[in-house]
């Protein structure tokens, strides 16, 4: 499970870097999903919240579990496993992910997000039960992810900037029915 972790936090990171953005953008502007309230010293760069407009609620070809949902802002979506942007200075990818028995998964929950402001990335994670390896910390109790029910909810739920170590606390609900 932990290769499986990391594969989720690369992949992440790597969409959000690296993928081409479409000229065939639907320019049409979307519902909003949900907003998550950010706390924590980085929100003096990344701003108090995150609007999530676009969702890959089936996301097997994008990050190789089932059990995955990806978050998206408004300049980014995912069309045919692939992320398109058209503004890569300035967005995010949030994997989020519950795991159930069938699984077979070394974790509970994870989160795996990068979030690019003018330009710089800034990537932050979390599992659930921690693990006594680097970047161990819990996302928390208050953290669901629910694809039957299509909820999916942080409640001073946590992560932790993998480069400098900030906590960042996240609390919304992401409701795409």
């Amino acid at each position: 499970m932990k290769t499986q972790f990391h594969i989720l936090k690369i992949i992440s990171f790597f969409l959000l870097i690296i993928s081409c953005s479409s000229n065939d953008y639907d320019s049409q502007s979307s519902a909003v999903l949900g907003t998550i309230q950010l706390s924590g010293s980085d929100t003096a760069i990344l701003g108090n919240t995150l609007t999530v407009v676009n969702i890959d609620a089936d996301a097997f070809s994008t990050t190789g579990t089932n059990s995955s949902v990806v978050l998206l802002d408004e300049n980014t979506t995912i069309e045919n496993g692939e992320l398109n942007s058209t503004d890569f200075s300035n967005g995010f990818v949030i994997v989020v992910a519950q795991f159930d028995a069938d699984d077979n998964a070394a974790v509970e929950k994870t989160i795996s997000m990068t979030i690019v402001k003018n330009g710089e990335s800034f990537s932050y994670v979390c599992r659930t039960p921690a693990i006594s390896a680097a970047d161990n910390t819990d996302c928390g109790s208050g953290y669901s992810v629910d694809k039957t029910e299509k909820l999916i909810v942080f409640n001073n739920t946590t992560v932790i900037n993998v480069d400098s170590g900030a906590i960042l606390i996240m609390d919304g609900i992401i409701d795409y029915n």
